[in-house]
């Protein structure tokens, strides 16, 4: 069979000059479906081709088909019998090999396949894949990784090493085998060690072949005799290795045996995976890693065509090796595709390349290998149409999208010994790469007893969880002195740990749901700067000054504690007349007022009506013959105080003026920079901002101004966003056992994975499922393409699934249901742009009309399916709504398409496929 043919668009070949170029072309045309009905087989030898045909073809008939596949004027007749055309440019005269039309035998049994690249009988049923095997799993629930490349030299081998030991460290207990038959790796590592060679892979290839009843018992039990003495470490977890070198030999040379010759019949065509897994169960293991021999290459087929392996490609960004890999991939996806659900998908590896040169190339080659890897995919046959309810486009993304594994300059000469080698491996940080494609830990073992397990009731857990997280999705209008707790994130922390003795004068920006209002809310409620920070848990903050609020939200409710309480305390403090204080509505009023009187350019008339604002807020109103700043100089030689503004999307909307630009400008930067020219700087101001509006309002060096505020951002990325779901939870008291709040912002992201799996579990699915890794499905499926993802939409999230899981008693070692998690995703969708729409008019407008294209849109898309210009594109795309594709199609992020109704050509493509 063609080993590495593309088949998309397969012409004739240009050239035949033997039988072999024949049996090529053939079986190419079979897999891919091309051939007539009426032909059942094809053999070619040196001497001739044979047809097996249906009983009624006749002759003509196949000679039309030949020229038609092989190119016009290929077959002629000579003496009565049909040749096709070989090239020889000795001679202008037909020169060919005979055709032989033999009629299909009544009763005919298929021939039987076997997991090899190169199939022995060109039938139609190379148009389909390899028959499943029997069982869904191997015996004891064994995991096979196979460790792959298309060229030598890529990673493969210390990447495999890095799985093993990392499945060790948590736990698992593995078969590290060195499969590789003609280059060994791990092999000289052992042997450098000094570790024992009592049994190696050869020895079990040869045992299996040479046993008397066909099967693997006598060879498991040899092996496991000896194995022991092979182990090269025990963890502190009680995970352990154990090496099974490719040979006992010290000379090289090809095997005598080879994986193939195990394959005879009266045998499963998966006997070796099987074999593999039989030996893991007798010796303990509950893993086998494999490290196979690169290229298109037998000496590794049975292993890769088996789809219950999961199959770990490693590649550089050379050419040669992308090529490769994708062409294996799209080859194992015809012959021996994974069964979404069922079978581990395959992975790739992108290796050495370096992160400041290869950026783009890196991500180009993570495309092009993720459209590859979904090819590899088969989805299950209850699998239906996109539509807005369907999200297994998060799936398919998370189970497609390749690693990155960027170059290091110690893996490029490793030390010889196994010791030194793991070393290297550990400063190189190699199991973080493979974090997202390590099987699922082995679970302790736990007495099965009434009074070893807790009564947990998940039905009260999801309901405890859902009445607390729905009024938490806009708890700033709750009021400022409800909702007690907040999570402290890292960028609050470095806010507060940052202003310990002196006043914060500082932008808070965030997109959209952020949370930059609760935070408001939040340091408002907690009245004083030291009180914020100890509510935060953040020590030694000594500035015991009172916060003031200058401008708030629309969005914020006032309950029995208000912005003008706080105002009017804070005047009073400092001795200042009450009544002198401003409201909220008086601040706004003068604010529009400014808008309509002073012009684009009036910076100074700007930054005088801001200070004037504070002043008032402050209880020192600027009156006749004195001006804001005079006010404020003089308040801040008898008092101090920390200020803060929020709400100005509200007042100025989407900046759609030159004067609304200017008036943030003047604020973000000439009001902090004159606060900051005061001796001692005794007066604070914070600013809560959209990200957006910062980089409209500051024409020049605005990404300038974002860095030197960036510590403080409001960025939710992956790992906090998980946080805060688990801090949501505990707020709830609905985790199975309960966790301090507090202890929360201290776990390290491993721990922060461990302990939300009692919220979601493992995996979207069971723990032994292959689906998607619940903490890297649920920030996919919320996330933008900027890799944010929003802390409304988390909460909302939290909320939605947990209202769905509770009638889901079946489940009952999670509190979120994967079933009900994939519901609210679309939940989310929803809520999400209609959020948008009340709060960035810009934004919201856009996806309004996107909401209202009338004709079905599948994503990608072309602008002009969707009635949009690239300005307003390249807008969608700066705020991470979409992405463009090389193709200049776009894409839409998940948290928007369903709610934007929007279909999935990728999930269609798979769909087709099966």
């Amino acid at each position: 069979m063609a080993g590495l043919l593309d088949l998309e668009g397969l012409t004739p070949p240009e050239h035949l000059f033997t039988w072999v170029d024949v049996d090529e072309h053939l079986s190419a045309l079979a897999a891919d479906d091309r051939w007539p009905e009426w032909l059942r087989a094809a053999d070619g030898w040196w001497d001739g081709l044979e047809l097996v045909v249906s009983c009624d073809t006749r002759a003509e008939v196949a000679k039309s088909w030949l020229d038609e596949v092989f190119g016009t004027g290929s077959t002629e007749w000579h003496d009565g019998t049909l040749m096709l055309q070989l090239d020889d440019p000795r001679t202008p005269d037909f020169t060919g090999i005979p055709v032989i039309l033999s009629p299909e035998p009544e009763n005919a049994d298929q021939p039987r396949r076997l997991p090899l690249l190169r199939e022995k009988h060109i039938t139609a049923q190379l148009a389909h894949p390899l028959e499943r095997p029997l069982a869904k799993h191997f015996p004891g629930d064994v995991q096979i990784l196979a460790f792959h490349s298309f060229k030598g030299g890529v990673g493969r081998t210390v990447h495999a090493v890095a799985m093993a030991e990392t499945i060790a460290r948590r736990g698992g207990n593995v078969l590290l085998i060195d499969s590789d038959l003609e280059a060994p790796g791990i092999t000289w590592m052992h042997r450098a060690q000094g570790g024992q060679l009592d049994f190696s892979y050869e020895d079990l290839i040869a045992l299996l072949q040479g046993s008397e009843d066909g099967g693997w018992s006598a060879a498991v039990d040899i092996a496991a005799a000896y194995l022991p003495n092979q182990q090269v470490g025990r963890f502190v977890s009680g995970g352990r290795v154990t090496v099974v070198p490719t040979t006992r030999r010290t000379h090289l040379g090809p095997p005598r045996i080879e994986p193939a010759d195990l394959l005879t019949p009266g045998r499963s065509p998966y006997f070796l995976t099987e074999a593999l897994a039989a030996l893991a169960v007798r010796t303990g293991a509950d893993t086998v890693v494999l490290d196979l021999r690169a290229g298109a290459s037998e000496l590794s087929a049975p292993v890769l065509l088996d789809p219950r392996v999961q199959r770990v490609f490693v590649t550089t960004l050379s050419h040669q090796s992308l090529e490769g890999t994708k062409t294996l991939l799209r080859q194992l996806g015809r012959r021996a595709p994974a069964l979404e659900g069922t079978d581990p998908p395959s992975s790739v590896i992108i290796t050495q390349y370096r992160q400041d040169v290869h950026e783009a190339q890196a991500e180009q080659a993570r495309a092009e290998l993720s459209d590859a890897l979904l090819s590899s995919l088969r989805p299950l046959e209850t699998a239906t149409e996109t539509d807005p309810g369907d999200t297994a486009e998060v799936d398919t993304d998370i189970l497609s999208r390749p690693l990155l594994s960027p170059f290091r300059e110690e893996l490029l000469a490793l030390p010889s010994s196994w010791d030194a080698v793991l070393r290297v491996l550990e400063s190189c940080k190699l199991s973080d790469v493979l974090d997202s494609i390590v099987p699922a830990p082995v679970p302790i073992p736990q007495p099965d007893t009434a009074e070893s397990r807790p009564e947990v009731d998940y039905a009260e857990l999801r309901q405890r969880l859902a009445d607390t997280a729905q009024p938490l999705i806009y708890a700033e209008r709750k009021g400022m002195s409800s909702a007690s707790g907040f999570l402290a994130t890292d960028p609050l922390r470095r806010l507060l740990g940052d202003h310990r003795t002196d006043p914060p004068l500082a932008l808070v920006v965030g997109a959209k749901g952020a949370g930059k209002t609760f935070m408001y809310a939040k340091a408002c409620a907690a009245r004083t700067w030291s009180a914020f920070a100890e509510q935060s848990g953040i020590k030694d903050v000594s500035l015991t000054l009172p916060v003031v609020p200058v401008l708030e939200s629309d969005n914020l409710d006032n309950d029995d504690l208000t912005t003008q309480d706080l105002r009017d305390a804070f005047a009073a403090s400092h001795g200042a007349p009450v009544e002198e204080t401003g409201s909220s509505q008086e601040i706004k009023d003068r604010l529009r007022e400014g808008l309509s009187r002073l012009g684009a350019e009036d910076e100074i008339g700007w930054r005088h009506l801001w200070l004037e604002c504070l002043a008032i807020a402050a209880g020192v109103p600027p009156k006749e013959g004195r001006d804001a700043e005079a006010s404020l100089t003089e308040l801040s030689r008898r008092s101090r105080a920390v200020f803060v503004v929020d709400g100005l999307e509200d007042l100025l909307q989407s900046l759609n003026t030159e004067v609304k630009r200017t008036a943030l400008r003047v604020l973000l930067i000439d009001v902090l920079a004159w606060l900051r020219s005061l001796r001692g700087r005794p007066l604070g101001l914070v600013v809560f901002v959209r990200r957006d509006l910062v980089k409209r309002a500051v024409h020049q060096n605005s990404e300038q101004l974002l860095a030197r505020y960036e510590p403080y951002a409001l960025r939710w990325n992956k790992e906090e966003a998980l946080r805060l779901a688990l801090w949501v939870t505990a707020h709830a008291d609905a985790l199975p056992t309960p966790m301090a709040e507090s202890e929360i912002a201290e776990l390290s992201y491993d721990a922060l994975v461990d302990a939300l799996i009692p919220v979601w579990g493992w995996k979207m699915g069971t723990e032994k499922s292959k689906e998607a890794r619940s903490h890297l499905w649920v920030p996919a499926a919320l996330g933008d393409f900027k890799d944010q993802v929003q802390a409304r939409d988390v909460v909302v999230f939290l909320a939605q699934a947990a209202r769905q899981s509770i009638p889901q008693v079946s489940w009952e070692d999670r509190v979120l249901v994967p079933s009900a998690m994939r519901k609210a995703l679309l939940e989310c969708s929803r809520v999400k742009i209609s959020a948008i729409q009340d709060e960035s008019q810009e934004i919201g407008d856009l996806l309004s009309r996107l909401q209202q294209v009338r004709e079905p849109v599948t994503v990608p898309f072309s602008l002009d399916e969707v009635g949009l210009n690239v300005t307003e594109a390249d807008f969608l795309v700066d705020s991470g709504v979409f992405a463009r594709g090389n193709d200049g199609r776009y894409w839409v992020a998940e948290i928007y398409r369903h709610g934007l109704g929007f279909g999935s050509e990728r999930r269609a493509k798979v769909l087709w496929r099966r």
